[in-house]
């Protein structure tokens, strides 16, 4: 399977504007999501998996330029979890972050809660749709008892421009 070309000025903008709206998700309680950080035995992290992918290209005869594009990435909390209940509120939490960013209402602290818009992005492209990719679900186990639990999540983006301008 061929390789689909990079947005690369694409990825740093998203990356940018999700770190800022990720950290927005009103179930934080006081915690910070790092992008592409984790501490030994804690931590939430925003890991992008490919860069912003061009999913296609259309140019029109008169120089306009229609692109589609697609930018995954991981969320990942990294906890000493030693219960099923503790297990169970992790992989909660990072489903409850995966709702509330496809624009699902969400319950925090008794109150319903939803994301209405998602952020404006730079040299005028737009995100489309935020949608899951996977549940959440553990993806590493370590010795020590910390575990990885990890939700995969997609961002669909659009991005027009005139080349004769």
């Amino acid at each position: 399977m061929a390789q689909r070309p990079i947005d690369v000025q694409g990825s740093e903008i998203i990356s940018t504007a999700l770190m800022e709206l990720i950290n927005e998700f009103p179930a934080l309680n006081g915690k910070k999501i790092k992008f592409s950080t984790l501490e030994d035995k804690s931590g939430l992290g925003f890991f992008p998996t490919s860069g912003a992918a061009i999913l296609s290209r259309k140019e029109s005869i008169t120089g306009h330029v229609s692109i589609q594009g697609a930018y995954p990435f991981n969320v990942i909390y990294r906890a000493a979890v030693k219960s099923e209940t503790q297990k169970l509120a992790v992989k909660e939490f990072l489903d409850t972050l995966g709702k509330w960013l496809e624009k699902q209402p969400i319950v925090v602290s008794g109150s319903v809660v939803q994301l209405h818009d998602y952020p404006e992005l730079d040299e005028g492209r737009i995100i489309t749709n935020i949608a899951r990719s996977t549940p959440a679900h553990c993806n590493a186990a370590y010795q020590d008892g910390v575990e990885d639990w990890l939700v995969s999540i997609l961002v669909r983006y659009k991005y027009e421009y005139d080349t004769n301008q």
